[in-house]
């Protein structure tokens, strides 16, 4: 796994880069909110999302003749504006409205660190950010690609994806519910903005029918295998390597995988779409490496 691990360090580091580049600095009557979006975004998280956008793109990109040096530029682009939103997506999570989190990456949540005011603030502003990002025609050349990477996004965060799953996922507290029902609130709450990952990549480096549909396929059977993971960590992962209290759902009576299905049948299904996920990528050949390091540590990961 060390060259998993090392290149998601490398992408890491662009994606801080890029972000403390496009952040303003924090000075002004406004200065409280930047800090609050510099310090939820900035130095902290595997930031994964922002992986899947680089690394689905730099495989689409090897196979065209002709590869500009501003296509990794716009890939870079679209990586951090995903993690812009998925940093918003925490910090309301961690709400006491919500879920009621004090840490966050192992460190103060942002409404502990600030408060909650400036939280909800920070949150709302990093959303917008990432509609600015790609919205630029300095960032995106092309109006067609800025258009497509709006919708998706609008599609993947909004009442049809992330937002509608969340509200879902309220909902079910202290409720039975089925794995139909569940199978559905984590696919919306999780899945959408993971698939939104690999439709970027697709969409800025023009990939084939057949392309994009093994990697939405891929986004698909790897997000379930996250969150999967997610509920196994969630029960008995350590809080010091997760960086975030643990047993959550338990606390709050949140139905997930594990309390629907079991400990054990919730780690087969884990393996069963961890293996979906990599013989999506077949057409992709070795290429496509680091993306099944990533499925099979989806399944492996202790935070």
């Amino acid at each position: 796994m060390k060259q998993l691990h090392d290149a998601l360090k490398q992408n890491s580091l662009l994606i801080d880069n890029f972000l403390n580049s496009y952040l303003p600095e924090s000075c002004g009557l406004n200065k409280r909110l930047i800090e609050a979006m510099r310090y939820s975004t900035i130095g902290s998280g595997k930031k994964i999302r922002g992986f899947l956008v680089m690394e689905a793109g730099r495989i689409l990109l090897s196979n065209k003749k002709k590869v500009k040096d501003y296509m990794f530029k716009e890939l870079l682009v679209a990586a951090s504006a995903l993690e812009s939103s998925h940093s918003y997506s925490l910090i309301h999570d961690d709400l006491p409205s919500m879920d009621n989190s004090d840490y966050r990456r192992g460190k103060k949540s942002a409404h502990k660190e600030f408060d909650e005011a400036t939280a909800i603030l920070a949150g709302d502003a990093l959303q917008t950010c990432s509609f600015e990002m790609i919205a630029n025609p300095k960032n995106i050349r092309s109006p067609k690609k800025r258009s497509a990477l709006t919708f998706n996004l609008s599609n993947s965060i909004g009442f049809l994806g992330m937002a509608g799953g969340q509200q879902a996922d309220i909902n079910a507290n202290k409720k039975k519910i089925s794995e139909k029902d569940l199978f559905w609130i984590q696919d919306k709450k999780t899945g959408s903005l993971i698939k939104c990952c690999l439709i970027f990549a697709c969409i800025l480096a023009e990939s084939s029918k057949m392309e994009e549909d093994s990697l939405i396929n891929y986004s698909q059977n790897l997000g379930l295998a996250f969150q999967i993971t997610d509920d196994l960590l969630d029960l008995n992962g350590d809080k010091k390597k997760l960086g975030k209290p643990t047993q959550q759902d338990k606390l709050n009576e949140t139905p997930n995988f594990v309390t629907i299905l079991g400990e054990n049948e919730a780690r087969k299904k884990c393996k069963f779409f961890s293996e979906k996920a990599i013989d999506s990528l077949n057409i992709f050949g070795k290429n496509a490496k680091n993306l099944v390091l990533l499925a099979r540590y989806s399944i492996d990961r202790e935070f």
